[in-house]
């Protein structure tokens, strides 16, 4: 049996005092992966009357049935062309099954969802805390980019296994990341007694539910994540679950270590660091087992490096642009707000992609530790107000 634990939650329909909640590990972990399956449902930005929240009040997370129900109003949200208009069942179906529209438009709310956790922007967010959360910023800059990489039209028409190992990957990643920095906005201290017991079979019957009501749930769960040899770059045995795994360990350690410091150039590097070990949590433990081991998904990256080979290094940028850029837009032109793959670039090789990584981690860190710190800040939350 789990520990109980003891952590203080505001009631939601009332402004009374917080009440303390008697709670076990189950239901610590099945309130942070709620929390975050959640942010992946079209945000509401307009109340009518008698209009129930998604965002707040339902617990289900995937669009309506398409059959017309009478019962169910029809809330408003933003187009892509910045228009409101109702989101009616015919919509929400149209979204739920079109693969690229549905991929990006969750890829832009995953990105929305990290910027908001490193901005502190959520029920338990400490905005006196900006900055604990900074692999979330840069994983919000990264998920953008895989949305405008689904959109790319030769992506679409040339690489069908690239549009789904980055769709599959992408959320998968997010529900095994996101729970784990809400658990720690929560309640740090329930993380370290309960990071060992976080297992989706002990989830609450209804977060369960919608868990699984998720693409790719069952083999992901099965896979996300993986034991991982550092050294070998190999990936073993998978752990599965969404279980605790020994490199999200060393990030759990990170935070503690960044939480007791009080000294603020000595945070900044503990920051950095922790942002470290979460990038080879995400592309070790996760990533390389759950997609970049897929032989479809290698035979599609092969043929991008022979197009480089065959036509020049303007190929690359054409159908799959190896760039990261730190803006809410898709790609910019000035090198000092992007970091470019280097030439020729295995990304499905663990080494090779954690190289690249790092030295994006370093240039996200000079921008948010320098002069540019408010634009970097005010990139992020142009991606947190995204309400597609």
């Amino acid at each position: 049996m789990p520990n109980h634990l003891n952590f203080l939650l505001t009631t939601v329909r009332d402004f009374k005092e917080p009440v303390t909640i008697i709670c076990s590990c189950d239901d610590f972990w099945s309130v942070a992966q709620q929390f975050a399956m959640l942010q992946l449902y079209a945000r509401v930005v307009e109340h009518r009357p008698n209009e129930i929240n998604l965002r707040r009040e339902t617990i289900r997370i995937i669009p309506p049935h398409p059959e017309p129900d009478p019962k169910w109003c029809a809330p408003c949200v933003k187009a892509l062309d910045g228009r409101m208009v109702d989101l009616t069942h015919e919509i929400a179906f149209k979204d739920y099954f079109s693969v690229l529209s549905r991929y990006a438009n969750r890829a832009l709310r995953i990105a929305g969802a990290y910027a908001r956790t490193y901005l502190e922007d959520f029920e338990q967010g400490n905005p006196k805390l900006v900055g604990r959360f900074y692999w979330a910023g840069l994983a919000a800059f990264a998920s953008k980019q895989v949305a405008f990489t689904l959109k790319h039209r030769l992506v679409q028409l040339c690489a069908p296994f690239t549009l789904n190992a980055l769709g599959k990957g992408n959320l998968w990643l997010y529900n095994d990341a996101l729970p784990w920095h809400y658990a720690w906005a929560l309640c740090p201290e329930s993380v370290r007694k309960c990071a060992q017991q976080r297992h989706v079979t002990n989830l609450h019957p209804v977060v369960l539910e919608n868990l699984y009501a998720q693409e790719w749930a069952m083999p992901a769960v099965m896979f996300v994540p993986c034991n991982f040899d550092e050294k070998t770059a190999k990936s073993g045995k998978p752990i599965g679950y969404l279980q605790w795994a020994p490199l999200m360990g060393k990030a759990i350690d990170g935070w503690d270590k960044l939480a007791k410091e009080t000294s603020t150039a000595r945070r900044g590097d503990l920051a950095l660091a922790h942002l470290q070990d979460m990038a080879r949590h995400e592309q070790g433990e996760v990533l390389q087992g759950l997609i970049y081991d897929e032989l479809p998904f290698r035979a599609d990256l092969r043929a991008m490096r022979a197009l480089d080979w065959g036509f020049g290094v303007s190929a690359k940028y054409l159908v799959f642009k190896f760039q990261l850029s730190f803006s809410a837009e898709g790609y910019v032109d000035d090198p000092e707000w992007r970091s470019d793959a280097p030439p020729g670039i295995r990304v499905d090789d663990y080494k090779e992609r954690m190289e690249w990584i790092d030295k994006a981690a370093l240039k996200y860190h000079e921008l948010m530790s320098g002069k540019h710190k408010q634009r970097m800040l005010a990139e992020l939350r142009t991606l947190a107000d995204y309400e597609g």
